[in-house]
């Protein structure tokens, strides 16, 4: 997905089940990721399992008039944990993420402390958490207990909390979520004494001891790897190569738009999506709620980059959206004027999606089959594609912006090439007036028989 998104990074950085922290000062991996808009530009890919609803838990739903009585239930939920809880610690999380802006909040855990303890000793008895699908919440703990740091009359007490939880884990290895929450939280709230905790150079440790591998495809394409083979580097430089190739042929470009300089791609793999969310955030500044993500920013000055993973649910190696994402990087290049918030200027989402997905699916010659039941269910009229937004579902993003671009593409070429040759020129309101006035709804009755035979 091409999404502006980091300002909704900052709502919500809390882990959730599925999900992974947020761009920011970390909220709880958790429910809200609307898209939202910041100076670089980011590309998530559709797969992603957003934790959709708060859980069901007085502690975070109820207005909160007793901050003292709740910060003691907390207390004793932490310390009396069992696994029926944790809907109930994830909602003690929200409580303490967004308790920072009160001041009454503020004022109970002066007079009420324990629960910072409380929070350490969480973590410290529940490490086995630490690699299963339950990560989030001694994660989300660690970067709560770590979030009070920004209060200058609080943080003494939580420096030698944090410092010992840091001192039991490392860069890498089953307690790197642990350790990597911490060096997040001192970098965004005690970077002077960085030191303590052992994680002034934090970053550089992870790039030195995480992306071991350096490979080079071309001159144009470069991959930073955790963990890949001489053949998947080989498997990976051949597919995007190969991939070149069945872009042009479909968009018959004319070269880079004006002003694009981003002449290459670093691919960043890491080897699993626990890896991709433990580190990606706070290398790259992203949010992993996510598939994968790709860094447009500023077309005429930066490094274009894709950040992934490997599907390491898969039987067999793959890349999980490479090819997608790939092509969000070669469209930018040679068929969307400017970055990606001119190219929002107008609704564009249907063409930028939906090229996305058919590129990735029609080169490596796989069968859509979500997207094909979708047609069967003929939902929407081609006229209403044009209009989608991402606020709109990812059945109307994926799947029938899928379905929309395969029909012009198969069977209204010229107008393909209308629309590009405007977007190429940055003419968003001309491209607009061929889809909405040019093509309008003249096409609907052929599109819905073409649903009805798709395959």
């Amino acid at each position: 997905m091409r999404s502006l998104a980091l300002v909704l990074a900052l709502l919500a950085g809390l882990l959730a089940p599925g999900v992974a922290q947020a761009a920011a000062p970390g909220t709880p991996n958790s429910p809200l990721l609307p898209p939202a808009v910041a100076r670089t530009i980011l590309h998530a890919a559709p797969d992603s399992t957003i934790y959709s609803a708060a859980p069901d838990s007085t502690i975070y739903t109820a207005a909160v008039a007793d901050y003292p009585a709740e910060l003691r239930a907390l207390t004793r939920l932490l310390d009396t944990y069992t696994s029926a809880d944790d809907e109930a610690v994830h909602a003690g999380m929200l409580l303490l993420y967004y308790g920072h802006a009160q001041p009454e909040f503020l004022a109970a855990v002066r007079a009420e402390p324990e629960v910072l303890r409380a929070l350490r000793r969480f973590v410290l008895g529940h490490l086995d958490l630490f690699g299963t699908d339950r990560q989030y919440l001694v994660q989300n703990a660690t970067r709560e207990l770590g979030r009070f740091l920004q209060h200058n009359d609080i943080a003494p007490r939580v420096r030698p909390l944090l410092a010992d939880l840091a001192s039991r884990g490392d860069v890498v290895g089953r307690l790197a979520p642990m350790w990597v929450g911490v060096a997040e939280m001192v970098d965004w709230y005690d970077k002077a004494n960085c030191r303590r905790y052992g994680t002034c150079d934090f970053r550089a440790r992870i790039d030195r001891r995480v992306l071991t591998v350096r490979h080079t495809c071309s001159a144009t394409l470069k991959i930073r790897a955790q963990q890949l083979t001489r053949t998947q580097l080989r498997r990976t430089c051949s597919s995007l190569a190969g991939q070149d190739a069945a872009f042009h042929r479909v968009v018959r470009d004319p070269g880079p738009v004006a002003g694009d300089r981003n002449t290459s791609l670093e691919v960043v793999v890491f080897n699993t999506g626990n890896d991709y969310r433990t580190y990606a955030g706070v290398l790259f500044g992203i949010s992993t709620n996510n598939g994968g993500m790709y860094l447009e920013g500023d077309p005429a000055l930066n490094q274009a980059r894709f950040i992934a993973h490997e599907a390491d649910w898969l039987p067999t190696f793959a890349i999980w959206n490479l090819n997608h994402e790939y092509t969000h990087y070669l469209d930018g290049r040679f068929d969307l004027y400017g970055d990606f918030e001119e190219n929002m200027t107008t609704p564009t989402v249907w063409w930028i999606e939906g090229f996305a997905e058919y590129l990735s699916y029609s080169y490596r010659g796989e069968v859509y089959a979500d997207a094909l039941a979708e047609a069967k269910k003929r939902t929407y009229a081609l006229s209403t594609l044009f209009d989608t937004t991402y606020d709109h579902d990812t059945k109307r993003v994926y799947h029938w912006g899928y379905l929309a671009v395969r029909y012009l593409v198969e069977k209204h070429p010229a107008d393909v090439a209308a629309v590009l040759a405007d977007y190429r020129a940055g003419d968003w309101a001309g491209a607009r007036d061929h889809l909405t006035r040019v093509i309008g709804n003249r096409y609907d009755a052929d599109w819905y028989a073409w649903l009805g035979s798709v395959n």
